[in-house]
């Protein structure tokens, strides 16, 4: 039997004070000692600083994108992780 893979890469870092001092402007307007203030920050950058209360669990993003992928005739068939990063390999025959 052939296969085709497919490699996945997820950044993963595991300290939450980096994830929430960059999405704090209150954090970045003190890094930058105050010569922007953090009104000015969310204004201009609206994707760093947007609201996430909507935003589904991380299991859940990955449960939905693994299912589109199982549609597709993708098996996960190994996590591999190196440093912070994780690896999903996939795999599918090939036809």
């Amino acid at each position: 039997m052939k296969w085709e893979y497919q490699v996945i890469h997820l950044n993963v870092d595991n300290s939450s004070s980096k994830s929430e001092e960059s999405s704090n402007p209150e954090a970045a307007s003190e890094k930058l000692k105050g010569s922007l203030s953090p009104d000015f920050l969310k204004d201009q950058f609206p994707e760093q600083y947007q609201e996430n209360e909507g935003s589904e669990h991380p299991a859940i993003q990955l449960s939905k994108f693994l299912n589109k992928k199982g549609l597709d005739s993708w098996e996960l068939s190994e996590t591999l992780k190196i440093g912070k990063m994780l690896f999903l390999i996939m795999k599918r025959p090939v036809e």
